[in-house]
């Protein structure tokens, strides 16, 4: 149970240095992103990797979203 616990701990750091590192952006701010999508989706098992290519792909999308509208 222990280790469960620590094993996720590791994936939620890694997750948010993961995308803080590929989209560019804080710490800071990956994490506010991993937990609002945590938030939002509040499954009882979490897949960080699943979760971290969905948090990718909204990216991707509203920043193409963005250089459509200029």
């Amino acid at each position: 149970m222990k280790q469960e616990i620590i094993k996720e701990k590791l994936s939620y750091a890694m997750l948010i240095i993961d995308l803080s590192e590929e989209i560019e952006i804080s710490i800071k701010e990956a994490k506010s992103l991993v937990d609002t999508a945590i938030s939002i989706i509040n499954p009882s098992k979490i897949d960080y990797d699943k979760l971290k290519e969905e948090i990718l792909a909204f990216v991707v999308i509203n920043i193409f979203s963005l250089v459509c509208k200029l």
